[in-house]
C-alpha cells in the first residue's frame, strides 16, 4: 500500500502534463487560425489584382485588334469603291463595243435575221442589259455541226412542250425571259432553214 502515495503522485503528474499541454493548444490554436485568415486575405487580395492586370491586359488588346480592324475595313472598303469603279467602267465600254458590233451586223442569216429583230426590239425597249447577257451567253456556247437547238437546250424544249411559258421556263433554268425567248426564235428559224 506504500504504492497507492506513489500512484496519486504519477497520476496528478500525468493529468497536469495533458492539461498543460492543452493550454499552450488553445492559446497557439487561435493564432494560427488568425494567420490562416490574414494568409487567405492576402492571397485574394493578389488574386484579385493579378484579375485585374489580366483583365486591363486584353481591354488593350482588344481595342489595338478594333483599330486594327477598323483599318483593315477602312482599307477594304477603298478597294472594293475602287473595283466597283472599274467595273462601271468596263461595263460601259463592253456595252458599247457590242452595240457597235450589232449595228455593224448585216442581215445575212437567220441568226443575223433574228439578232437584228431583237435588237430592233430591245432598242425601243432600252432593254440593252438584257440582250448583252443573252448575245454573251450565245458567243460562249460554240456552236457544233450538225447539233440543233433543240438539242443543245433539251431540257429547255422538254419544258417548252409541256406546256410552260417563258417566264417558268426562265424561272426553273436560272435564264432571262429574253434569253428563254430567243433561243425558242433561233429554233423556229432554224426548223425553218431545214424544210
Amino acid at each position: 500500500m506504500a504504492l497507492q502515495p506513489l500512484m496519486y503522485v504519477v497520476l496528478l503528474g500525468l493529468v497536469l502534463i495533458v492539461y498543460a499541454r492543452f493550454l499552450p493548444k488553445n492559446s497557439a490554436a487561435s493564432s494560427p487560425k488568425t494567420n490562416v485568415v490574414q494568409e487567405i486575405e492576402e492571397t485574394i487580395e493578389h488574386f484579385a489584382a493579378e484579375m485585374d492586370e489580366q483583365n486591363q491586359a486584353l481591354l488593350d488588346l482588344f481595342s489595338r485588334t478594333k483599330q486594327d480592324y477598323e483599318i483593315e475595313l477602312a482599307k477594304l472598303a477603298g478597294r472594293l469603291e475602287s473595283l466597283e469603279k472599274q467595273k462601271h467602267e468596263l461595263s460601259q465600254e463592253l456595252t458599247k463595243a457590242h452595240v457597235s458590233q450589232l449595228t455593224q451586223l448585216t442581215p445575212n442569216s437567220p441568226m443575223d435575221m433574228v439578232v437584228a429583230s431583237q435588237r430592233e426590239a430591245i432598242n425601243e425597249q432600252n432593254l440593252t442589259p438584257v440582250f448583252e447577257t443573252i448575245i454573251e451567253k450565245a458567243v460562249e456556247q460554240p456552236t457544233y455541226p450538225g447539233l440543233s437547238m433543240k438539242s443543245r437546250y433539251m431540257e429547255l424544249f422538254a419544258l417548252h412542250d409541256e406546256g410552260k411559258g417563258v417566264e417558268a421556263i426562265a424561272k426553273k433554268l436560272g435564264m432571262n425571259k429574253g434569253e428563254v425567248s430567243l433561243i425558242l426564235q433561233l429554233s423556229r428559224q432554224e426548223e425553218q432553214t431545214r424544210v
